[in-house]
């Protein structure tokens, strides 16, 4: 990626916004102070029109300038600085789909003194021009890439301003404390009565409450944009498979009565509560010899480690003869762990409770897989394990965004220092400004108005050409 001065050099940009392969209608976009003037030189209108009016749709061909063949049929768009997605003249032309007509139609615009766009450089240039801020350029990568309707809205609120707005109404509050300090600092002969620590303080615990409580929603936030992955596991022919394959809602997994029939781990996805789940299914965990089945054994267990949230499979009717697996030795993280206990069409439920010891210390749901028994409850506990809060997505601001939280975090603990500094008898103000300004700037790093060039290259790295 280019430096942010380059991307406003002048250049007009070009690129296919539309997926490669073949479909109804492709389009290439060309953004710049040139972009009439290409489409003015190619374009060719079914009729004779002396002005080609904004945002408006004119029917005609692409011709070849020098041959004075059609290219393709098509219709164009021109848009006039600054209604336009970059703020700049964008022309889209809008060709059959398929790999060919855009190909063809793109080297025609680029052979006429328009550079190739980068990765995410149209969205660069509309956020460089003042028209979104970083967050509203990020959330154009999550609604594209949203796996699920939850996913989707929280993009959409993004995009429409609503971190931006939050971010900004807390700055404002710490730049009113600012300020307050920085003129007691800056003016002290001019006989400006004694700040009042007090009230300085309930200022500054003000900006530390909406500032925690924004952060809070990452925790559950991040969960409908990254999704999460769940691992069942357990020993051989307790019903991962038949699991899976409920869950599911397909024969995804291979079920049979012999044990060691899964020797690689399987995935499947699927939404749970608005958050996108992957789902796998692995190896039955016991002690082998046949050297397939043991990498099988060690896949699983590796899987088991990097899950968010792990279902440990038992078997009902070998809990009933008293044989019971000790959890921790498999998945030692309490907080991660949901016992499912199956098969539970096959025994006496008060016979199984009177051999459950041991584990009534973890969340646990009683199921039958064969049956589909049981099902709805657990993915109850599910949710209820993955979403502490329940956060309500159309209510407020939510942080879905690693880089986002880090630099909520950032700006967090700044402003805990400066109220640990101000409650002191007698507090340093430099210090109480010093935390408040680094506060600041995590906080501006969210929006893009302290974000370093690095961190912008690599966040419009992430998009696609045409975007």
């Amino acid at each position: 990626m280019k430096a942010l001065e380059t991307c406003l050099d002048g250049d007009t940009i070009a690129a296919i916004s539309t997926p490669y392969g073949i479909g109804g209608i492709g389009i290439v976009r060309i953004s710049g102070a040139r972009a009439e003037a290409v489409a003015q030189h190619l374009f060719h209108p079914k009729r004779p029109i002396v002005h080609l009016d904004s945002h408006r749709l004119y029917y005609g061909h692409i011709v070849h300038p020098s041959e004075g063949s059609v290219v393709d049929e098509v219709l164009l768009t021109v848009m006039r600085a600054p209604h336009t997605y970059t703020r700049e003249d964008v022309v889209e032309i809008q060709c059959h789909g398929g790999y060919l007509p855009v190909q063809r139609v793109l080297e025609l615009v680029l052979a006429d003194g328009v550079r190739l766009a980068q990765p995410g450089e149209f969205t660069q240039r509309a956020f460089l021009q003042g028209r979104i801020d970083l967050t509203q350029a990020e959330a154009v990568v999550d609604l594209i890439e949203a796996r699920t309707q939850a996913a989707f809205r929280c993009a959409q609120r993004q995009l429409g301003g609503f971190l931006y707005k939050e971010i900004r109404r807390i700055r404002e509050v710490l730049k009113d404390l600012l300020v307050t300090i920085e003129a007691c600092l800056d003016f002290p002969e001019d006989d400006l009565p004694d700040p009042d620590l007090k009230g300085l303080l309930t200022q500054l615990e003000t900006g530390i409450h909406d500032t925690g409580l924004l952060e809070a929603t990452y925790q559950e936030g991040h969960l409908y944009r990254d999704g999460v992955t769940i691992v069942i596991g357990g020993r051989p022919n307790v019903g991962k498979s038949t699991l899976m394959n409920v869950l599911l809602g397909q024969d995804r997994a291979l079920v049979s009565p012999t044990p060691g029939t899964t020797r690689d781990f399987v995935d499947g996805h699927l939404s749970l509560g608005g958050i996108p789940l992957r789902l796998v299914d692995t190896a039955g965990l016991r002690e082998v010899d046949e050297e397939v089945e043991a990498l099988g054994v060690e896949t699983a267990k590796k899987q088991i480690a990097g899950a968010d949230l792990f279902l440990l499979l038992l078997d009902a009717t070998v809990m009933c003869h008293g044989r019971v697996e000790e959890p921790e030795e498999v998945f030692p993280d309490k907080e991660r762990i949901l016992v499912v206990i199956n098969k539970m069409d096959l025994v006496d439920p008060d016979t199984l409770d009177s051999q459950r010891a041991g584990l009534e210390h973890l969340p646990q749901v009683k199921i039958s897989a064969l049956y589909q028994r049981g099902i709805e409850e657990l993915k109850e506990r599910i949710l209820s394990l993955l979403l502490k809060g329940r956060i309500d997505l159309d209510s407020r601001a939510v942080l879905t965004n690693v880089r986002h939280h880090c630099a909520v975090v950032e700006s967090l603990k700044a402003l805990e220092q400066a109220w640990e500094q101000l409650g002191q008898d007698e507090p340093v103000l430099e210090l109480v400004a010093a935390d408040l300004m680094v506060a600041l700037r995590s906080l501006g790093q969210v929006v893009g108005e302290t974000t370093s060039q690095e961190i912008l290259d690599r966040i419009f790295a992430n998009f696609c050409i045409g975007k």
